[in-house]
């Protein structure tokens, strides 16, 4: 996750010494996790709203699958119909991209942003609170009953 990585870095060489940052540097690094965080902002949204966003993302990507199948190419992963994605994909993909991202983000916003960064505090807190509803859903339901609404006859646009 090279963007989180790259701010990780500018982070750290910020807090060494913040006169030696230039400001190029500063602004790039920003408005790449910034953007970042716009594109996974459902994430930090109430759960209803969250997981209709899930849903039409799993939809778009099972198209892709689809699409890819009937082309005679390698399914991607997270794509193939036949292997249904669930919430344990979930958990993976907040555990290892949307946590850590919304946590530097929040981070970065209590020395920086406005009102001591109490919006990207309640973000982060959002992300903590699907991610517990997600890991909860691993544990105790099944995919199909989670994903009902992705068949494989929909074809309706996305």
């Amino acid at each position: 996750f090279s963007i989180l990585d790259s701010f990780r870095r500018f982070q750290k060489s910020r807090h060494a010494d913040m006169k030696s940052v230039d400001r190029a540097v500063v602004m790039r690094n920003v408005f790449a996790i910034g953007i970042k965080v716009a594109d996974l902002i459902h994430c930090s949204r109430p759960l209803e709203l969250h997981h209709k966003w899930v849903d039409l993302i799993t939809k778009e990507f099972l198209q892709q699958g689809d699409l890819e199948r009937e082309k005679g190419l390698k399914v991607s992963p997270g794509m193939d119909r036949s292997q249904p994605p669930g919430p344990l994909q979930q958990v993976g993909f907040t555990e290892i991209f949307v946590l850590p991202l919304f946590r530097e983000w929040r981070d970065y916003a209590r020395d920086f942003g406005s009102q001591e960064g109490k919006t990207e505090i309640l973000c982060y807190e959002g992300v903590e609170k699907n991610y517990k509803y997600w890991l909860h859903a691993s544990k105790t339901s099944s995919v199909s009953s989670l994903m009902s609404s992705v068949s494989a006859s929909d074809d309706s646009p996305v």
